[in-house]
């Protein structure tokens, strides 16, 4: 049915609703069949979005991205728990296989002793025969000498037969513990599995729900699109410009507002890394000297990057900033530093901010360059590369390309990684993203840093690994470094 018959036939029937009147008869025509439940709520779409003047359409607008922002949330979040439960799943795995070649060599060992006992009791009954029973011993004898030779060799048979029965008795006991180890561990890889399929399962739904309200916010923006440029009197097409701007002034604004907040909480420890300050400039200045220079920026820039990091200057990559620059304190004197005084602190002490992850710069960039390459390659839910990656696949996959392994999860690489301060990022280190940034069970997301305010994510279902900006809303306290 074209667009115009089918909305005159949703406007028809509501206008029949608000009557409480028969079906509206126009040209002659009675719509017999009422309009589905689609219908009736794209036309309350369009008729809330014609009642709202420009701040509520621009205020629907931010609520419309909020609400998608917090859908892409709960997709990272349920991608993360699938890869967690799939980790969980192959560790047990493995523990199952463990637990049955225990399990098998207990088995094995159980009938080795099993048949020592029985060669024991053979040897007791050839010697039963040949008189070495009490009795037999002396009345056999010829002399004491018989007799003690005798009883020697019978009690030489009695401690053969008692080590068969003790060894069988530890080795049947020990194989029923095997056993019983391996039936526990079946049980739980059978419950990981299970949990792994529930994951993933609940992680297909939130991408599910992600695409249905995508569709929908795309259909509602087009109406309120509409109802601005009838307000304004300009056209669709530059609503939608004038939108994406303001959106785009808006997010940069957050950006800059989260990026100082994630500096500041950072730059909370960096007193603790004093002492590897320099060589974390020695490690900024030759990364930053090695980095090839990236598409659309000038030699010039990576230069400059590279001389203010040998310098002891600002080791972060230059990039544009939004928000007014922040008077910085004068640089440090190379001189150590006096101890400052012992004062309580009210907050958790930060985690070390430098010198305490195990790869070098050349790794880190080793690392990046691997992220690089698969730059295109489409996400899958907890993949390792056959055909895709999820975000903590990507990234544990660069670094041990780089000869550092790391964890498979973003969760645990946040809490085994070593932890570094924004300001000391250098190519190859890690971003996280969290719903709760003081809570790294919360953790959703991790990216590899690319320097010059890039990262290489592998960000959600249905967009390829890319290299894009550092977004800093929700980063936890500190980058990790492996």
């Amino acid at each position: 049915m074209p667009r115009t018959r089918r909305t005159s036939r949703v406007t028809s029937w509501i206008a029949v609703a608000l009557l409480g009147g028969a079906p509206l008869v126009a040209g002659g025509v009675a719509w017999a069949d009422p309009p589905s439940d689609d219908d009736v709520a794209a036309a309350h779409a369009a008729a809330d979005a014609a009642a709202l003047d420009v701040a509520g359409a621009e205020a629907r607008l931010d609520a419309i991205r909020a609400e998608l922002s917090r859908a892409e949330a709960a997709v990272q979040t349920a991608a993360e728990d699938y890869a967690e439960a799939r980790e969980a799943l192959a560790q047990a795995k493995r523990e199952t296989t463990a637990a049955r070649e225990r399990a098998d060599r207990a088995q094995q060992a159980e009938d080795d002793a099993r048949g020592a006992l029985a060669e024991a009791y053979r040897t007791t009954a050839r010697a039963d025969g040949q008189g070495l029973g009490p009795l037999g011993v002396v009345a056999g004898a010829r002399d004491v000498g018989d007799v003690v030779s005798t009883g020697a060799a019978q009690r030489a048979v009695d401690r053969k037969v008692a080590g068969a029965l003790a060894q069988q008795a530890d080795v049947r006991s020990a194989a029923r513990n095997a056993d019983a180890r391996w039936q526990a561990a079946r049980a739980v890889q059978q419950e990981a599995g299970e949990t792994a399929e529930a994951a993933f399962a609940a992680a297909q739904r939130t991408a599910d729900d992600l695409t249905a309200r995508t569709a929908a916010a795309a259909a509602e923006r087009d109406r309120l699109f509409a109802r601005l440029a009838d307000l304004r009197s300009t056209s669709v097409e530059l609503e939608r410009q004038r939108e994406a701007d303001r959106q785009e002034r808006a997010a940069a604004a957050r950006e800059a507002a989260a990026r100082e907040r994630a500096e500041d909480a950072a730059s909370q420890g960096s007193s603790s890394g004093a002492s590897d300050g320099a060589a974390d400039r020695a490690d900024a200045a030759s990364s930053a000297a090695a980095e090839p220079a990236r598409e659309g920026s000038g030699s010039s820039d990576d230069s400059a990057r590279a001389d203010d990091a040998a310098s002891g200057g600002d080791e972060r990559t230059a990039e544009p900033d939004p928000r007014p620059t922040r008077t910085r304190e004068p640089a440090a004197d190379p001189a150590p530093a006096p101890r400052p005084d012992p004062k309580p602190d009210p907050k958790p002490d930060p985690p070390p901010v430098s010198g305490v992850g195990q790869g070098t710069a050349a790794q880190g960039r080793e690392a990046l360059a691997w992220a690089r390459s698969k730059i295109g390659t489409p996400y899958q839910w907890g993949g390792d590369g056959d055909p895709g990656y999820d975000c903590s696949g990507l990234t544990s996959g660069a670094w041990n390309a780089a000869g550092v392994w790391i964890t498979r999860t973003s969760r645990s690489q946040y809490l085994t990684v070593g932890k570094v301060s924004y300001d000391r990022m250098r190519p190859g280190d890690l971003i996280f993203y969290a719903n709760d940034t003081s809570d790294p069970s919360t953790i959703r997301h991790v990216a590899i840093y690319a320097g010059g305010g890039m990262m290489v994510e592998a960000p959600r279902p249905g967009i390829d690994v890319r290299e894009t900006p550092v977004r800093w809303d929700e980063v936890m306290p500190y980058a990790g470094r492996p």
